[in-house]
């Protein structure tokens, strides 16, 4: 296998789609975003949506999906549809399994590519699915992207010696923010790529530190509506989409909603574990024991809203502190 990690808006799927498409073999690319809140039942609709895609780039496929009970085909000369009768386990390894002869057939592999991949934690036994792709179907080669990066280990049962997918190597790759450095050359190469001179790079770095994700789109609106509106619509909708991202994470955990937030209030500048703990007891007024504070903290990081740098806690990301910053 192989893993793609890194925080949010750092290149992940950006590296995983440019990798599919210049490795030349044929791929299942199933983004668990693509369809809303991700549930067991829509993976299959996904599934089926990448299964039609593929076929319509490659016909030879069908005469193996043909051998699925639990699989229907419609559709003509110009375009083909594949669904899933069943939404029965079985039916999603029967097709794993003929992707796997079509590739032998072939004698080219099949990538199986899932983006924001610890969605799927919430199938049941999906683990258990890709330890068998791993361990039979030598033709089918997984890879995956994802960044809640502690939630993205337990999926694959890094820690866990009873977890499916537990001891089975991968190669990983992590994903990094650009240096102040590179961010700054990011920015002018890619201005003077366009023919503009680059004007007020150090700014958007200062605005959106290394990550690629917001200096991208940075650059793709300074040179449409110039330097001042590019930086205030992407700061806009950036911290829209992580407002929305942080209250969906909140939205799971009504209880402690105040406790959360207050403690991505106190990270936005680097704050030892000790100094958190002081800092909620005089916000909130009340007493947070050793091990609630650990373990709220613990998830922070797993879901990539905070980071741990040298025994200090601070938000992953500068569009996230601005988001939490307007939040009440």
């Amino acid at each position: 296998m192989i893993v793609v990690k890194g925080l949010r808006r750092t290149g992940k799927s950006s590296l995983l789609r440019v990798g599919l498409s210049e490795c030349g073999f044929p791929y299942l690319l199933i983004d668990s975003r693509a369809l809303g809140s991700f549930s067991p039942d829509r993976a299959y609709d996904l599934m089926a949506s990448s299964l039609s895609k593929l076929v319509e780039r490659h016909r030879s496929l069908l005469e193996f999906l043909r051998k699925v009970r639990e699989v229907y085909i419609s559709g003509g000369v110009a375009a083909v549809s594949v669904g899933f009768l069943s939404r029965e386990r079985r039916a999603l390894v029967e097709v794993l399994e003929r992707l796997n002869e079509w590739g032998e057939s072939r004698g080219s592999f099949v990538v199986l590519a899932l983006d924001e991949a610890q969605e799927f934690r919430f199938y049941p036994r999906f683990t258990s699915i890709l330890a068998y792709v791993y361990d039979h179907l030598r033709w089918v080669k997984v890879v995956m992207a994802g960044s809640e990066v502690g939630v993205l280990d337990k999926f694959l049962g890094r820690e866990e010696p009873k977890a499916p997918l537990y001891g089975r190597p991968y190669v990983e790759i992590e994903m990094r923010r650009l240096s102040r450095e590179k961010a700054l050359e990011f920015l002018k190469l890619g201005f003077e790529e366009a023919g503009v001179k680059p004007e007020n790079v150090e700014e958007a770095v200062n605005v959106f530190d290394g990550v690629i994700g917001w200096l991208t789109s940075y650059g793709y609106y300074a040179l449409r509506v110039g330097h001042k509106e590019a930086l205030k619509r992407v700061l806009d909708e950036a911290v829209s989409l992580v407002k929305d991202e942080v209250e969906s994470f909140l939205a799971l955990r009504k209880q402690a909603r105040d406790r959360y937030l207050t403690i991505l209030q106190l990270i936005s500048t680097p704050m030892r574990w000790s100094d958190v703990k002081r800092g909620v007891t005089a916000k909130l007024g009340v007493k947070v024991s050793d091990k609630q504070l650990s373990n709220y903290l613990a998830e922070l990081v797993n879901y990539g809203l905070a980071v741990n740098q040298g025994g200090k806690y601070v938000i992953a990301d500068p569009i996230i502190a601005e988001a939490v910053s307007r939040m009440r």
